[in-house]
């Protein structure tokens, strides 16, 4: 049985190892026929090695800037089998208004983009918004404790399938619009890996003033030896979901507190969001990015009118799922006082 097992697996590999010939010169690769999982183009090909900067310890100055554009050149992908594109990074400890001291818990604001384009010169049809940076990992203090603390996090932000070249070099972009964000002690930092001293493919832009570099010089300064948390994702069609279960929510004179679960493959975050009218969401908080998931928002932080909330949580494979709105009822000046009334989500067939 032993030898027939080994004779099986030996005529498997010898079949992988032919179909990866057309490849010429690179290392053979297997992997599961049929696998929906997500393929990564990023200037280190093992993502897992990104832990330098951004998640503690000497940042080295690698920081998202308004006057700091890190720029990276990503090999022709081919997009055949995807449905979905996305260009993200990986980034952290973002900084609160008072930082390094604790009076002011406020995030400091700003907005980051990426752009993605064949040739290393960028425009508004080539930028795409990333993120919030309040809604990233926060630095910790060191003398005091700080809610949103966390490790790094990728996000991501989708663009065209069609802007990807499976014949050119995809030139990617990350920077700030914020002004508050032109040192290391005030804005968000991006993770890095060690890298060999090979093709030159990482640059830092730092005439930039808080719009997408663009003209000649683009490529201003070589960076050697480590490569920024920058990468292109490509999702292949799939019928994965993600379900929120458990929601509830309570409500007392002052505040909301919601708890729910969120079920799926690779669940990477979940969130929580308000409409007045069904139609038009707004998420309310940061992304939770570990279970159990629990928030407790002040009663005036919403609307003392009625409204409906919901939670959301999302896969890896940036597959959406929501739960049924709850609907939180307006509460009269005279009742504010009164004791908690309690929500829960009602199971199906009720």
């Amino acid at each position: 049985m032993r030898n027939l097992l080994t004779a099986v697996l030996l005529v498997s590999c010898g079949g992988a190892a032919v179909a990866q010939q057309a490849d010429a010169g690179k290392a053979p690769a297997f992997s599961a026929a049929a696998a929906f999982v997500p393929a990564y183009v990023a200037p280190e090909k093992n993502l897992g090695r990104y832990y330098l900067y951004a998640d503690g310890g000497f940042h080295a100055d690698w920081y998202v800037g308004y006057n700091n554009c890190w720029i990276v050149k990503l090999p022709p992908s081919a997009t055949g089998g995807y449905a979905r594109a996305f260009v993200g990074a990986k980034l952290g400890r973002a900084k609160i208004k008072s930082w390094p001291a604790s009076w002011d818990t406020e995030p400091i604001p700003g907005k980051i983009y990426m752009a993605l384009n064949q040739a290393p010169t960028f425009n508004s049809d080539h930028t795409y918004f990333l993120a919030e940076a309040e809604d990233l990992p926060r630095e910790p203090l060191p003398n005091d404790s700080l809610d949103g603390v966390d490790s790094a996090r990728w996000v991501w932000a989708e663009v065209p399938l069609s802007r990807i070249s499976a014949v050119k070099d995809n030139y990617l972009a990350l920077w700030s619009s914020s002004r508050f964000f032109t040192a290391a002690s005030s804005a968000p930092i991006i993770a890095a890996a060690m890298g060999g001293q090979g093709e030159e493919n990482v640059w830092l832009n730092r005439s930039i003033r808080g719009n997408s570099p663009s003209g000649e010089g683009v490529l201003e300064t070589p960076i050697s030896g480590l490569k920024p948390a920058m990468a292109i994702k490509l999702v292949p069609l799939n019928e994965y979901k993600v379900f929120i279960k458990g929601f509830a929510a309570e409500l007392s004179a002052g505040e909301i507190e919601v708890s729910f679960t969120a079920i799926g493959e690779d669940v990477r975050a979940a969130w929580l969001e308000v409409s007045y009218d069904k139609f038009d969401w707004q998420r309310v908080t940061r992304y939770f990015y570990r279970a159990p998931y629990f928030w407790t928002f002040g009663r005036d932080a919403i609307s003392k009118d009625m409204f409906y909330l919901r939670a959301a949580a999302v896969d890896n494979l940036e597959n959406i799922g929501y739960s049924k709105e709850i609907t939180v009822p307006a509460i009269p000046a005279a009742q504010a006082a009164e004791g908690a009334a309690g929500w829960q989500e009602p199971e199906a067939g009720e």
